[in-house]
Order: structure tokens, then C-alpha cells, then sequence
């Protein structure tokens, strides 16, 4: 797989209905609806943004806290969707499981490695880090650790 490009996700005017509405002045996108809905709804929204985490996650891609997610999200400058489930199911074993309180709420990897290259870019110029500094705690992709991935994708062709 390819590594995912840094980009701000543009959500085309015809399928917005599917990531449900935009919440004015920023780029966050809430949809609710039975709980049975929130895979398919979360699948379409990986088909547009490419792979999400939780706004918990996102330190594993940019050097930011949760709060620091939220409050970018709510000054439109990060984009998140949010999925509402308004009733649940029961489960396999035929207990009655309870809605969640607060929404389901993933966040584009591919903007927070853009976010994580601006913040990069200003800390360079503001003198705080240097690029040689910042090239030390990039993973070796070459290296032992990562040899996994090779021989996974060449399982996955036949080689």
C-alpha cells in the first residue's frame, strides 16, 4: 500500500448527503441513524477520506493532543464526521445493548499528516527543532523492523 498523500479531503456536492450535514463555518459532518448503519456509513467515508481515527488517535499522525483535534475541528480547520446512532440492537446473545451518549467521531489521516508537516514547517522556521532533529525520529522503512511489510505485500501477490 502505498503511503497515504497529505491532503485536505474534498467531499463532492452530490454524495454530501451520505456524510450527513455540515455544521456551518466548519468542515465537520454529522449523520445519526440506527446503529446497523454506522459500518456501511463508516466504509463511505473511508472510500472518500481514506483511512480515520478517533480524534484520540490522531497523536499517532500529528503531534497534537485530543483537545487540540476538537478545537481544530470546531474552527473548521481539521475535517471530522460524526455518526449519531439513535438506536442500537440487540446483540448475538439476545441482550439489549444502549445507545451511545456521544457520536462516533473519526478524523482523516491524510489531513492530520498534512497538519503534522505545517506544525514540522513552523517550528523549523521559529528555530525550536531542527530538520536533521526532525529526520531522527522518522521510522527506518528500510530497516529490520519494517521487513514485515515487504514480505507481507509479496504473500499477498504469490511471490
Amino acid at each position: 500500500m502505498a503511503p497515504e498523500e497529505a491532503r485536505i479531503v474534498e467531499i463532492p456536492e452530490e454524495i454530501r448527503h451520505v456524510f450527513g450535514s455540515c455544521v456551518p463555518g466548519t468542515r465537520m459532518y454529522q449523520a445519526e441513524g440506527p446503529e446497523g448503519t454506522s459500518g456501511p456509513w463508516f466504509e463511505a467515508v473511508c472510500e472518500v477520506a481514506g483511512r480515520c481515527v478517533s480524534p484520540g488517535g490522531a497523536s499517532m499522525f500529528a503531534p497534537v493532543s485530543r483537545a487540540a483535534v476538537h478545537k481544530s475541528v470546531k474552527e473548521g480547520k481539521l475535517s471530522a464526521f460524526c455518526f449519531y446512532v439513535t438506536s442500537t440492537r440487540r446483540s448475538l446473545f439476545g441482550k439489549q445493548r444502549q445507545a451511545r451518549e456521544t457520536p462516533l467521531v473519526y478524523i482523516p489521516v491524510c489531513e492530520l499528516k498534512l497538519w503534522a508537516s505545517e506544525l514540522e514547517d513552523r517550528m523549523i522556521r521559529l528555530g525550536r527543532v531542527t530538520q536533521e532533529e526532525l529526520e531522527g525520529d522518522r521510522p527506518d522503512w528500510e530497516g529490520k523492523f519494517w521487513e514485515w511489510h515487504s514480505q507481507w505485500q509479496a504473500s499477498k501477490r504469490g511471490d
